[in-house]
């Protein structure tokens, strides 16, 4: 194979003042070179940024390489976790965290790499019994310094009482997304960071088109998002297909307790409109976001009950909009860098 770059023995005998390297970090082709090369500069972090290149440049470019139906949606959410895992042990790259799991940021990832995140989104309580799992794993690439592209394989479990059946339940493959992240501008060194955003989903019984305004900003230790979202919804029936256009305000702020740790609140403002009708409700969510990222993996947690609504359907006494929407929301995310 042909090797690119220098070894750490000839970075020792260049025109430069060579540091001292412990004999462990010499590569040999058997060895993890992205483990032995990370291990290196941790040793080296007063040398030259132009030694340090050196290391980086030794990396060749990456490859792609129930019986109860009510139990499918745990289980689905046990295998997204058990799967996580087993690539939390594997990967020994860096990561590109969110720290939001509704609001969007501008940043996308470095051409040519590419980030595996498992979803699992827990909706609990209607009008009647409620629980969902829906599922999503995720595959993204940076395409360029500003565009990226994702696919989603999307899956629900669902348990709830349907009139005149009792109580269902079931766990369908929804369908796949497709998804493309464009970056305007950059939260640190411009005013704003700005991207636009587009994700298109097909399934057996539903389509949808989504496109996302962006903005965010870093002030120090501070990160604030906000989300403009547009969604085109059609849901297929056997006779008819029913369409409907969503409004949502995402909003997103929050503190960096340490360079690894990020705490904050999560707001979301939920607006339905059916087809040839008016605003149908205007629901809303607030809840406390967490978020952890180390080198080579993150993960961010929600937790988003829903508060009365500025427009609710009137059906009942409560303020909440339950006949299509939950009093709870969570969700969690990992991100791993392959």
């Amino acid at each position: 194979m042909k090797r690119v770059g220098l070894t750490i023995q000839e970075l020792r005998t260049s025109d430069r003042k060579s540091p001292v390297v412990p004999e462990s970090y010499i590569l040999n082709p058997n060895q993890d070179a992205r483990c032995k090369i990370q291990d290196a500069i941790d040793e080296l972090d007063c040398v030259s940024p132009t030694i340090i290149q050196h290391f980086y440049n030794l990396i060749p470019l990456s490859l792609l390489r129930g019986r109860d139906k009510q139990n499918w949606g745990i289980f689905g959410g046990m295998l997204m976790a058990v799967f996580s895992i087993l690539v939390l042990t594997s990967s020994e790259a860096f990561a590109s965290e969110r720290h939001f799991v509704y609001t969007y940021e501008s940043g996308v990832l470095n051409a040519g790499d590419i980030e595996l995140e498992p979803w699992t989104t827990f909706r609990n309580g209607r009008t009647d019994f409620y629980n969902r799992f829906d599922n999503r794993l995720e595959f993204e690439v940076g395409l360029t310094d500003r565009l990226q592209t994702a696919w989603y394989l999307n899956f629900t479990g669902l348990g709830k009482d349907v009139k005149s059946k009792g109580r269902e339940f079931e766990f369908e493959f929804k369908g796949v997304s497709s998804e493309w992240k464009y970056k305007l501008t950059d939260p640190v060194a411009d005013a704003f960071g700005t991207a636009l955003y587009l994700e298109g989903s097909a399934g057996p019984e539903e389509a949808e088109l989504e496109a996302k305004l962006i903005i965010d900003k870093r002030f120090g230790d501070f990160l604030f998002a906000f989300n403009i979202v547009g969604e085109h919804e059609w849901e297929f029936e056997e006779d008819k297909t029913e369409r409907k256009i969503v409004l949502e305000f995402d909003t997103g702020f929050g503190y960096f307790l340490t360079p690894k740790f990020f705490a904050g609140l999560e707001f979301r403002n939920f607006n339905e409109f059916p087809a040839g009708k008016g605003l149908e409700f205007s629901a809303l969510f607030l809840g406390p976001v967490l978020s952890y990222a180390q080198k080579n993996w993150w993960a961010t947690l929600t937790f988003a009950p829903q508060l009365p609504a500025l427009k609710d359907h009137g059906e009942d006494d409560d303020s909440r909009v339950l006949a299509g929407l939950e009093k709870i929301n969570a969700r969690i995310i990992f991100g791993f860098h392959l």
